[in-house]
């Protein structure tokens, strides 16, 4: 019986440690995890194997936190909750934030947290809280918020923390005295406040406003950051509410004022508008592979094999996403030009910003069109690559800055004694090649281990869990 392993402790032998601080990776180090956390790392010749652990040989291996998409949308046409947990776990994918808050959502939570559903940390949103109108109302039984008035804004902040939300999250439309309203109760309840720019309130107000993160790049930066900024912020805030306003209208209206901002693109403007979001510790998720979908939409290949995780009927709702909601109907030569020269400009975009020390969250806007749950964080990692990031930025933008962001900096987000033991376990180099955070051998979430078998069976049961939706 002495000689049994004991489960609650196990030993990684051998790994390679890149460790998400910015150290250098670390050759032949000794791993402990006891329970959930990791008690000692350091090289293999001074960091003893506990008597009785459970011994992973990881020889040739590399080692990282475990990874975190900082902008989800967890929903599904399935009932099974293991359709989506599954598809994080698999891809390494032990923590996500969601950015839309329903009571599905936190039911699935107290699944993980019981024990009952291997999944990721989950952090969640409040409904939308948007103007009227709000962008996404012609969507029946969505769960928004739509606010006109600073009184409604002041009661919409209780009631959505009394729904069990982690954050405020706050929409394109929130005319400005609301937007201030919603700012200013949520300051005084000590809640966090994430999600987009208001069209109705200058950029520059809202990074001082306490809106902690924004997401996507698309009617912010560029306005402010033009030489011509109160003619284009003007532009955002007249934007047009037609009777058939929803958001492929909007997101078509956004588009032609980006692309005149570009014409008077300052970069001294945006380079003092990236330093008052570093002065006030504002992060930005830009969710590039949404924005690659926008602007090249004919990049959706319905014969991509990871359709097979997805349910039936998927390529066509993602085709009506497309057409009418991403490309407002229909596109012109010319917007079809203009938005691939965009997409280059959210790239340096965000090499800028890095740059400048701006806090980067990595995120992917699952699921939408060309975005699958878990898959599409690896996609994310190599366009912050491709944008100019180091594959060591990129991946702290998915580990170490979402842990900071969260104040779990202390628990989680790195490969050291005393955080959490959520870890990826890797074939090859992510710092070599970034496109190596997909070799995935083995996944621990929360202290448990799950090897390369159990990892394709999350992956199959994900299959058959779509497959067997009528």
């Amino acid at each position: 019986m002495g000689d049994t392993p004991r489960r609650d402790v196990q030993a990684y032998v051998g790994a390679t440690v890149i460790d998400a601080t910015g150290a250098p990776p670390r050759p032949d180090q000794t791993l402990v995890v006891r329970d959930r956390t990791i008690v000692a790392v350091g090289p293999a010749s001074q960091v003893p194997i506990p008597c009785g652990a459970l011994v992973h040989d990881v020889r040739g291996k590399y080692v990282i936190p475990g990874l975190t998409d900082m902008h989800v949308h967890s929903e599904s046409e399935t009932d099974d909750p293991r359709h989506f947990a599954s598809l994080y776990v698999a891809n390494g994918i032990t923590a996500v934030r969601e950015m839309w808050g329903r009571p599905r959502l936190h039911r699935i939570r107290r699944m993980i947290e019981s024990g009952q559903l291997l999944g990721p940390r989950m952090t969640i949103a409040s409904p939308l809280l948007d103007g009227e109108p709000a962008l996404w109302s012609d969507v029946p039984d969505s769960p928004i918020v739509t606010i006109s008035s600073p009184q409604q804004a002041r009661r919409a902040v209780p009631e959505a923390i009394d729904g069990g939300a982690d954050f405020i999250k706050v929409y394109s439309r929130l005319g400005p005295e609301a937007y201030r309203a919603v700012l200013a109760e949520s300051h005084l309840r000590g809640i966090t406040v994430a999600g987009h720019r208001s069209d109705h309130v200058p950029f520059l107000e809202q990074i001082e406003s306490g809106q902690r993160s924004f997401e996507h790049l698309f009617g912010g930066i560029w306005p402010a950051a033009s030489s011509d900024v109160d003619r284009l912020e003007a532009a955002m805030a007249r934007i047009e509410t037609t009777p058939e306003f929803h958001l492929g209208s909007w997101l078509k209206q956004v588009s032609r004022v980006e692309w005149d901002a570009l014409a008077s693109y300052s970069s001294t403007r945006a380079a003092s508008i990236f330093e008052r979001m570093v002065a006030a510790d504002v992060a930005y998720t830009p969710t590039l592979a949404v924005h690659a979908v926008i602007d090249h939409p004919e990049s959706v290949d319905a014969d991509d094999p990871r359709m097979g995780y997805m349910v039936p009927g998927t390529p066509e709702s993602w085709d009506f996403l497309q057409t009418q909601i991403y490309c407002g109907g229909g596109r012109s030569e010319e917007e079809v030009g203009r938005h691939r020269a965009l997409h280059g400009w959210r790239l340096a975009t965000v090499a800028a910003m890095d740059e400048a020390g701006v806090r980067l969250l990595a995120g992917t806007d699952c699921v939408g069109p060309g975005l699958f749950p878990g898959f599409s964080l690896h996609v994310e990692l190599e366009l912050l690559v491709a944008a100019g990031l180091t594959p060591m930025r990129a991946l702290q933008c998915a580990t170490l800055e979402p842990a900071r962001f969260l104040g779990r900096e202390q628990l989680a987000g790195t490969v050291e004694q005393g955080r959490l033991a959520d870890l990826v376990i890797l074939d090859a180099d992510p710092l070599d090649d970034i496109r190596n955070t997909r070799s995935i051998d083995a996944v621990v979430v929360d202290g448990r281990h799950v090897a390369q078998p159990e990892r394709q069976e999350l992956l199959a049961a994900a299959r058959r869990i779509a497959g067997g939706v009528q």
